[in-house]
């Protein structure tokens, strides 16, 4: 009995998840694959310390893995109980753009009984059980597989990293975090310089109107349009935009010929498309048209700084800002709302020309962590649509989620589009989403992805709101726009229409793929291999 109290399963659980019990009972969103992580962590260190059991170095080594692990532990512990949150890319940003002095204030202001006791009572006890762990000598049937297994779970711990190129959802909690941030820190340096050269040093050219002229880009996140009441959809979604509808374009044909942000974005703000299979990185992106053309340039955002394109963009914008600093890093009740000041700000400084972009969270799962509790407005199955009548408690619950997040956008955008009608020179906003989302719309699923892509995946907002500054300025093009309404669109092709409403003149700017250009000309839109209008669109319902 003594010997089975001992055991180093009993270490192995308590180290790998007591923090994990703090984590869900503190943390409103923990991905599923930090359970399944420590799961292979527990059978792989586990049936590994079977073999160790009879060799000084390898069981130090273990002693030491679990030492690391315990640390990462402790870590994800505290902030979870002072945070409500878990490790992100951004919470290091945060503590790599703070200096000592800032670290030891930070500390000193959360430091609490409640997070000071559960860390020293992880602590004590993770202590005392590896001090006293004892490892079976004799291997019986039952331990030779659980080696077995341990073996299984290590190479398909490699074969997951080499295939995701990072390790945070293979290696639990800070660790894994905090391995993939230093690996890549170095790796988006190079890329944000190799960007801010190929923006500058790259022979075209840009010139805008000599008028005062202001521009708000606003990028939505997994926007399906088919959830807005702009769009016919039959909950009132977005009733600040219905307000303004008669000053607003509202194309209805737009897709997206990518389902994740990265890849989306990437072609959504450079010169790359999927026509021209330009790379990337050798791409001028729209942040550098409008530098070169003479507009102050704000990046705005509510995302990871730590991603690309976001990252680059941001370090070629003349003002850039991430709220997940004023979080530290923090995701849980990190609202869109919080860049509203930022945004106001932005539209009242005194340049004479700007164009202004904020990146929003918007209706990214978990849908009920992108607006404040206040604000759930869908809490029913009244006007509720779906692949099926009869759908769950379960999916009504998340469709009213989404819902309530396409709400509280509308708020952000209206919000947005009041705070313009003040300004008196030209102005205009456009408003889209880099890619939709499947919420039980045609076939039971919720998310977005390569995988089994729908039309709900692709299918997005593309907005455009004017003053009557901007339409006497740009009569042609005004009219244009509200013409081409219906015209079948590529989200790609925002590189071109930005600076057709902009009115910059480029030597990168291509009037056929502009939708606000009377040259404009439809391209076939392909999204992962299939054609959108010869067969996503009529598989679906």
């Amino acid at each position: 009995m003594h010997r089975f109290t001992l055991s180093h399963w009993w270490a192995l659980l308590f180290i790998l998840f007591f923090p994990f019990l703090v984590m869900s009972l503190y943390s409103d969103f923990i991905r599923e694959s930090e359970l399944n992580s420590r799961l292979g962590w527990l059978v792989m260190l586990g049936g590994f310390a079977y073999l160790a059991r009879h060799h000084v170095y390898p069981y130090r080594f273990l002693l030491l893995i679990l030492v690391f692990i315990t640390f990462s532990g402790a870590m994800d512990l505290l902030y979870a109980v002072t945070f409500g949150g878990v490790f992100t890319s951004a919470s290091f940003e945060a503590i790599s753009q703070s200096d000592p002095r800032e670290i030891y204030e930070f500390l000193s202001v959360y430091a609490s009984y409640e997070n000071v006791m559960l860390l020293l009572l992880y602590l004590t006890i993770s202590y005392l059980l590896l001090k006293r762990m004892l490892v079976k000598t004799s291997l019986m049937r039952k331990e030779k597989v659980l080696v077995g297994l341990a073996i299984v779970m290590f190479i398909v711990a490699i074969v997951e990293v080499q295939k995701r190129n990072r390790v945070f959802d293979t290696i639990p909690g800070f660790n894994g975090v905090a391995i993939d941030y230093l690996n890549n820190r170095e790796g988006f340096e190079q890329s944000i310089q190799a960007r801010e050269e190929l923006d500058t040093q790259t022979d075209f050219s840009a010139s805008s109107k000599d008028i005062p002229q202001t521009y708000v880009i606003i990028i939505g996140e997994s926007m399906n349009r088919n959830h807005m009441s702009l769009y016919g959809y039959p909950r009132a979604t977005t009733p600040m935009l219905d307000a303004v509808r008669s000053d607003l374009i509202a194309f209805e044909n737009i897709v997206t010929p990518y389902a994740q942000t990265a890849a989306s974005l990437r072609h959504v703000l450079t010169e790359a498309n999927t026509d021209n299979q330009k790379d990337i990185n050798q791409s001028v992106s729209l942040m550098g048209v409008f530098n070169k053309a003479g507009f102050e340039t704000w990046w705005l955002s509510n995302q990871q700084p730590m991603r690309m394109p976001f990252a680059a963009l941001a370090k070629t914008a003349d003002h850039s800002h991430f709220i997940s600093h004023d979080f530290h890093g923090v995701e849980v009740e990190r609202y869109d709302g919080y860049l509203l000041p930022y945004i106001q700000e932005a539209i009242q400084a005194p340049a004479e020309k700007k164009v202004i972009f904020v990146h929003l969270m918007g209706s990214h799962l978990d849908y009920n962590n992108r607006y404040p509790p206040e604000k759930s407005v869908f809490q029913n199955r009244d006007k509720l649509q779906a692949y099926r009548p009869d759908v769950s408690d379960s999916q009504v619950s998340y469709i009213n989620s989404y819902d309530n997040s396409i709400h509280y956008t509308d708020e952000i955008v209206g919000t947005t589009i009041a705070d313009l009608t003040a300004v008196s020179n030209a102005a205009a906003l456009l408003f889209f989403a880099d890619h939709g989302e499947e919420v039980f719309d045609t076939k039971d699923f919720k998310g977005h992805g390569p995988d089994g892509v729908t039309v709900s995946m692709l299918e997005v907002p593309f907005i455009v709101w004017r003053n009557s500054a901007y339409r006497e300025a740009f009569p042609d093009v005004d009219q244009i726009m509200a013409n081409h309404t219906g015209q079948p669109g590529l989200l790609d092709d925002v590189f071109h229409f930005a600076q057709c409403l902009t009115q910059v003149e480029s030597s990168l700017y291509d009037a056929q793929n502009a939708l606000c250009s009377a040259d404009f000309q439809p391209r076939k839109r392909i999204a992962y291999g299939q054609d959108y209008d010869t067969e996503l669109k009529r598989k679906a319902p």
